[in-house]
């Protein structure tokens, strides 16, 4: 997991999210998205600053992910 700005600084992570699987859509258009809750749990360092992060998942696809008061929330697609 990356800060969104460059830093230089990146987090080894266990984390949980539930995605629904990949949907493919043509043509113009952007989809819905809200923010849902996720967990993020840090491997090495006690805590995460607050912030906005992208996730590279083990899955491939890159999570968009920030903390606000310690509560972690993803970026999610409503397809």
């Amino acid at each position: 997991m990356v800060p969104t700005r460059p830093t230089g600084i990146e987090y080894q992570v266990q984390y949980g999210i539930d995605t629904p699987p990949e949907i493919r859509q043509h043509g113009r258009g952007m989809r819905a998205t809200r923010w849902a809750k996720c967990y993020v749990r840090p491997f090495h360092a006690r805590s995460i600053p607050d912030g906005s992060y992208f996730l590279h998942g083990d899955d491939g696809r890159v999570h968009q992910v920030r903390s606000v008061d310690g509560e972690w929330l993803h970026l999610e697609v409503i397809a």
